[in-house]
């Protein structure tokens, strides 16, 4: 089997295909347009096998300051409408070639909304495991609501019962709302004993991402209120009967009136009532201090779907070069040999030699 990749220059229909394969929402047009700008540009793919389309991917393509291309990039990783690890293999090797042949100096494939993610190792691409929590949205909703956990029906009925009330909104004032009650989020989590992490996970998606999601319809605020006061705030993606969790972020009398199981149990609803196919809440970063994070996704009936990041190292002269750092640095995280204060100090020095390289 050959295959070879073939550009789409005219991506109108893009979405109808995508869906046929049952993409990430994260490989939409909808998506890749707000994305892109001057450093960023959309490209679409279609891996082609005897003038049959057997795959396709969609990212950006990363460029430097004189405009030219320097990496690829993609939000989720290879889609096949079959799940033949073979098929994935050859058309991960066939990007790898197209990548060098057009001096792409790496390529990244994260793994977000990647619910057709077949295992299929190669050994130029370094592999991340992950987990999302995903509600499928197939049943009826009294079958839907069984897989939450008695504790967040309670909680989710006795915030209804003191008088918090469901609202959507796709106005950007509620941006900055959400961003304060994100940090707020942050600042109680950590004083539960969570680990650090980012709330902007998604790379490249900030203030005004959002804001071109929601102007343009394509994300929904939702919203728990208690006497004109907001209590927590959904942030949804959606695309074609598919919805993504991008941000939840919560007050600290939201969490006392029990606002995010509210909100959770409310929004499945929603989205089970309006057609969707499924909802998909997102990963939790892999420390067992984020454990009471997994288990909240647990607990609202939500499904473990595993995937993969898939890098690679420098493909480019000079900087492969730096690829010794990059495996070094990949050996001291994955296999914990020495004590993690002094893991963390040759990581930080490591990070000053490849200087955010590696970031993406």
């Amino acid at each position: 089997m050959e295959i070879f990749i073939e550009r789409v220059e005219n991506p109108e229909s893009w979405d109808i295909e995508l869906e046929s394969f049952r993409g990430s929402v994260f490989m939409t047009r909808k998506w890749i347009e707000v994305i892109s700008s001057h450093e960023r540009n959309p490209l679409y793919l279609r891996f082609v096998n005897d003038k049959e389309v057997v795959a396709v991917l969609a990212g950006i393509q990363l460029l430097n300051a004189k405009g030219t291309a320097k990496q690829l990039f993609f939000y989720s990783g290879i889609t096949a409408k079959t799940k033949d690890p073979e098929l994935i293999r050859k058309c991960k090797l066939a990007l790898y070639e197209f990548a060098k042949n057009n001096n792409y100096y790496r390529v990244s494939m994260r793994s977000y909304d990647h619910i057709s993610y077949v295992p299929a190792k190669l050994k130029q691409f370094k592999e991340k495991q992950r987990t999302e929590f995903i509600t499928f949205l197939d049943d009826d909703k009294d079958e839907i609501y069984k897989s939450f956990s008695l504790d967040i029906i309670k909680r989710a009925r006795r915030a209804k019962k003191k008088g918090v009330i469901l609202k959507n909104s796709y106005s950007t004032s509620l941006t900055e709302k959400m961003l304060t009650l994100l940090n707020e989020t942050y600042n109680i989590r950590k004083s539960k004993g969570y680990g650090r992490y980012s709330y902007f996970f998604l790379p490249f998606f900030k203030h005004e991402e959002i804001n071109k999601l929601v102007t343009a319809r394509h994300a929904t605020f939702y919203y728990a209120e208690f006497q004109n006061e907001i209590l927590s705030i959904l942030f949804i993606f959606s695309c074609r009967g598919r919805a993504y969790g991008i941000f939840q972020a919560t007050s600290l009398n939201g969490y006392k009136l029990g606002a995010p199981a509210f909100l959770k149990y409310e929004v499945t609803g929603v989205l089970k009532d309006t057609g969707y196919q499924y909802y998909n809440h997102g990963g939790v970063p892999g420390s067992l201090k984020h454990k009471g994070l997994r288990k909240f996704k647990e607990k609202i009936g939500a499904e473990p779907v595993s995937s993969s990041e898939e890098l690679t190292n420098f493909l480019t002269s000079p900087l492969n070069l730096l690829n010794p750092w990059m495996n070094l640095k990949r050996v001291l995280r994955n296999l914990k040999i020495f004590p993690s204060k002094i893991t963390n100090a040759i990581i930080k020095i490591i990070d000053i030699i490849l200087n955010k390289r590696d970031e993406y």
